[in-house]
């Protein structure tokens, strides 16, 4: 039984739902709170899982419509939230990461989505991806250098509670599905040869779901939890280009793994 075009729509709309509420809530609570950061990094987050929501929907539209531009946008609307995810980091930090470099990144993407024949299908409870290798590879790129400049940006901060609620803020945001969406798919390979390659972006983004449950908890300690530098700083190019290319060669390791999958193709990368 194939019910894909039903899950996408029940976790799109949940994330869209709660991410609207939860932006109406904490907006009132913050807006007592004398912390000036807390508004704009609200935002931010909220947009980024709106985004991710967005994209649900859009592959719940591609399946009923079969329609290559309405997958192709949900793509981008994916991959669009790490942007949104970084700027909140800088937020965060009060420290200019250089966010806008993402949106390099994202443009590349869209530009090559839109230049290529893709093709998907319905696969129990997600979408197989066939062709979503550049996609996927610039996701985890900026999804890497996300993680690498919150755990640099750990040392800005002067106390250990300030520290743990930036891991608190990864694990509440991104890192929670990441995991459990890993295992299943490690799980689902050695149980019934589930395709690495084409499955797992989409069980992870379908997964994405319960981050939704573990944003307001976040949401609602973070303002107790972290005290922000009042001085903005400032990620130099060197320090850019230093973590984009730490970012890259742990890409580059994760690709290296897939061949031991036997899903990577020349189909798959080169669509």
């Amino acid at each position: 039984m194939c019910y894909s075009k039903e899950v996408q729509l029940a976790t799109g709309s949940t994330i869209w739902v709660s991410s609207l509420i939860y932006y109406f809530w904490f907006s009132i609570k913050y807006q007592a709170i004398q912390k000036k950061w807390l508004m704009p990094f609200l935002k931010n987050v909220i947009l980024a899982f709106a985004l991710i929501g967005g994209h649900q929907i859009f592959e719940f539209l591609s399946l009923l419509t079969q329609n290559q531009i309405v997958y192709k946008i949900g793509l981008i609307l994916s991959i669009s939230s790490m942007y949104f995810f970084i700027h909140s980091l800088e937020v965060i930090l009060n420290r200019d990461l250089r966010s806008k470099v993402a949106l390099w990144v994202i443009g590349g993407v869209a530009v090559h989505a839109f230049l290529v024949e893709m093709s998907f299908e319905q696969f129990s409870f997600y979408l197989k991806h066939n062709s979503v290798f550049i996609w996927a590879s610039a996701w985890m790129l900026l999804f890497i250098y996300f993680h690498v400049c919150a755990i640099k940006g750990r040392k800005l901060l002067k106390d250990d509670i300030s520290k743990k609620a930036i891991i608190t803020y990864l694990l509440a945001t991104l890192d929670v599905s990441f995991i459990l969406s890993a295992i299943y798919t490690l799980w689902g390979y050695s149980r019934f040869s589930l395709n690495v390659c084409t499955d797992s972006p989409s069980i992870w983004c379908t997964f994405y779901v319960i981050q939704i449950f573990a944003l307001p908890l976040f949401l609602s300690a973070v303002p107790r939890m972290l005290d922000a530098p009042k001085n903005k700083t400032t990620q130099t190019l060197k320090e850019t280009l230093l973590y984009f290319l730490v970012s890259v060669l742990i890409l580059i390791l994760l690709i290296s793994t897939l061949p031991f999958f036997k899903c990577l193709s020349l189909k798959f990368v080169f669509p």
